[in-house]
């Protein structure tokens, strides 16, 4: 739990309300198509699209969560309410992350041995990579450690799924057709340039002097445009994975699906 002063000026609050309506928005209507198009994809392609449904269900649900919270601690209604529980992103992250990893790694319908080698590095990384950001984020005082020693933590895990990322899993790209080829390297830059935003928008909140509204604002942002990009647009991009996979293993499907 933050220890947050309630007062944004009106202009601050507007920001805050309207992303965090935009990412429960962006969440639940993802999912929902999602959930609805995982039949326009063959069986064995369809556990990544559920996943990728998964991941955003959850996240809606917390954004919601969120949404509520935030509104009780700097709303008119919130009387003096000074708490805004950043755990409620962080629980939503040790959730989802290693889900998208999951979906990026079960598209591909790789070997099952391929497959539990990749995930049995990247999720227990993602796990890692999460709870070492947590204390930082919410500035826990846990042994003494400033959250920045948090956040470098946090890095190494990072830096490690990135290499299993890139260097990993693109020795089993070979067999993959060049189509497939183009959308996991979108993929891959994709999930580069969204974590990306993550540590600035942390170091945005780290005032050692205590809130300040401006760096608040600038993290709950920076997070929320971050969600929907490695959530709602990497699903989309599982999903016509899914798509033309499913296209390359069945000629039938493909002109059915595909047709001029």
């Amino acid at each position: 739990m933050s220890n947050l002063s309630p007062f944004l000026d009106n202009g601050q609050y507007t920001i805050i309300y309207n992303m965090l309506s935009m990412g429960i928005a962006a969440m639940l209507f993802t999912s929902i198509f999602l959930f609805v198009g995982r039949e326009r994809v063959l069986p064995r392609y369809r556990m990544a699209v559920m996943v990728s449904a998964t991941v955003t269900s959850i996240a809606a649900y917390h954004y919601f969560r969120m949404f509520d919270d935030f509104k009780h601690a700097f709303g008119p209604e919130g009387m003096g309410v000074v708490a805004y529980n950043v755990g409620y992103r962080y629980v939503d992250w040790f959730l989802t992350v290693p889900l998208l990893l999951v979906e990026t790694v079960a598209v591909l319908a790789l070997a099952r041995a391929v497959q539990s080698k990749m995930l049995m590095k990247l999720v227990p990384a993602a796990a890692l990579m999460i709870g070492l950001g947590y204390p930082g984020d919410a500035r826990l005082d846990i042994w003494g450690i400033e959250p920045s020693v948090w956040g470098l933590l946090s890095t190494i895990p990072f830096l490690y799924i990135l290499y299993v990322l890139f260097v990993e899993l693109g020795k089993s790209l070979e067999r993959q057709s060049a189509p497939v080829k183009k959308k996991i390297s979108q993929l891959r830059l994709l999930l580069l340039a969204t974590w990306g935003v993550y540590p600035i928008s942390f170091i945005f909140n780290m005032n050692a002097t205590g809130f300040d509204p401006a760096g608040f604002v600038a993290r709950e942002t920076g997070y929320s445009i971050a969600d929907i990009l490695a959530k709602c647009l990497f699903g989309l991009v599982i999903f016509s994975i899914a798509r033309i996979k499913s296209a390359e293993d069945d000629v039938e499907f493909a002109k059915s699906e595909f047709k001029d």
